[in-house]
């Protein structure tokens, strides 16, 4: 079996008792389109949503319960009113399962002024999207990979996102790891990470750095590997 984290791994391990020695890990990459922009690049497809480059806080993914996104909303909703309409909170993702409480939500956040919602982005659209963020924040409770995360590294953007599951995989030791759970301390990331310019420039460069060590190239060659080892034990 090929999985795409070692958290994954262990789990079929621990779970389903298959044997760890036919288990690999093998992890994704982010697209080279991901990669940071200049503020004219990134402007060029936000002004769209009327969004300014560095200027929003951003979500991407499916809106729905793993997602951890009403959580999300209470920790935005309880940071100072200044700073939510300053940098609002921008969500971009198609609709998922059991999401209608955590939609209308978002309808009185944004009728409140601090949250677009953008539903469907765009392959074309979605790497400038990433790299006009002031930061990425990605509370999930359970990811397989947390490929958004990768994507945001490789946009240049200071990340937030969960200690569970594969997410400390990807993000490795840059930007901000929280419990999934505790609203206070995902709020207390955010202010950081909208305030604190020397922590976001060093987890800017550190995001680069790390994602630079993934690469579907990689990826293709490890899986390779795996076959040609399968190979020489079948003869």
């Amino acid at each position: 079996l090929i999985t795409d984290a070692e958290s994954v791994r262990q789990e079929l391990v621990e779970h389903y008792g298959y044997p760890a020695e036919r288990i690999t890990a093998i992890p994704l990459g982010a697209s080279p389109a991901f990669r940071p922009h200049t503020p004219d690049e990134a402007s060029a497809h936000i002004a769209q949503w009327d969004l300014q480059p560095n200027g929003y806080s951003l979500y991407v993914g499916t809106i729905e319960p793993r997602k951890n996104l009403d959580r999300l909303l209470t920790a935005y909703e309880s940071l100072p009113q200044v700073l939510r309409q300053r940098f609002p909170l921008v969500l971009a993702g198609g609709s998922g399962w059991r999401s209608e409480h955590t939609h209308q939500r978002m309808a009185r956040a944004a009728n409140a002024g601090w949250l677009r919602y953008l539903r469907y982005v765009s392959q074309a659209d979605l790497p400038a999207l990433y790299a006009g963020a002031r930061v990425f924040v990605y509370p999930s409770l359970y990811e397989g990979f947390g490929l958004p995360v990768l994507e945001a590294m490789a946009s240049g953007v200071p990340v937030i996102t969960s200690n569970c599951s594969s997410l400390p995989e990807v993000i490795g030791s840059t930007g901000l790891q929280i419990h999934p759970e505790d609203e206070a301390a995902l709020a207390r990331a955010i202010v950081r990470a909208l305030q604190d310019d020397p922590w976001r420039m060093q987890a800017r460069e550190a995001g680069l750095r790390r994602s630079a060590q993934f690469s579907w190239q990689r990826c293709v060659e490890q899986t390779v590997q795996v076959y040609r080892r399968l190979q020489q034990k079948t003869g």
